[in-house]
């Protein structure tokens, strides 16, 4: 029953006449998923349940729009700029919607600096370089992308989908990354190699830091 109801929330959510860029109108303030390129209903009803369960607060879904194609990199096949997709993501964002989590199948890049700035060396290596997720910490967006992270085994890939969505909200509510081995906010859950064994929940330091209510929201 549970599950039909959400079922029955998400269709509702997609037909409701959302905007077609990044955001939409929603009645209540809370967080909302933004699928970009990304149609997979059940998927979507997973995101958003575990959203809700962990962070307590309302967790919509909005209508499904296209990954920009001006935000593309062909360097190393066929990669779109994450720094670009959170501005698009931010400055569409409505005043309805405290956080915005774009969730795409297309690969997603960053360029890795270090710590004055600069791309790390060799820049062919570093200058596109692949990752799971980004969020602004703290701040009003996120984005997750699959494309490294898919498996055959569900369970698998639901941990890892939930386990990267937890962590960069965790990042858009003020969380750091934690150096507590299996706090879900682990530096290493940047690694698809050790987010596998990355624990469910956050540490307890990790805990006080942020409102489970959602109260910044």
């Amino acid at each position: 029953m549970k599950l039909h109801l959400l079922l029955i929330a998400l269709f509702s959510f997609l037909f409701a006449g959302c905007s077609s860029g990044p955001g939409g109108s929603l009645r209540t303030k809370g967080i909302a998923i933004q699928p970009i390129a990304f149609n997979d209903p059940s998927r979507l009803v997973f995101v958003q349940h575990e959203i809700s369960a962990f962070y307590h607060c309302p967790v919509y879904i909005l209508k499904e729009t296209q990954m920009p194609s001006s935000f593309l990199n062909l360097t190393k096949g066929e990669r779109y700029s994450a720094d670009s997709i959170l501005r698009w993501l931010s400055h569409g964002r409505s005043d309805s919607v405290a956080i915005l989590l774009g969730l795409t199948g297309k690969d997603i890049y960053i360029a890795d600096k270090d710590a004055f700035g600069r791309v790390r060396r060799p820049a062919s290596k570093y200058a596109v370089w692949g990752i799971l997720g980004l969020g602004y910490t703290p701040g009003n967006a996120c984005v997750i992308s699959d494309a490294r992270f898919k498996s055959t085994d569900n369970s698998r890939y639901d941990h890892r989908l939930r386990t990267v969505v937890i962590h960069e909200i965790g990042h858009n509510l003020g969380l750091p990354h934690c150096k507590t081995p299996h706090c879900i906010m682990n530096d290493a859950n940047e690694h698809i190699s050790t987010v596998d064994s990355s624990g469910t929940d956050l540490c307890g330091s990790c805990r006080k830091k942020i409102p489970l209510a959602c109260d910044r929201l």
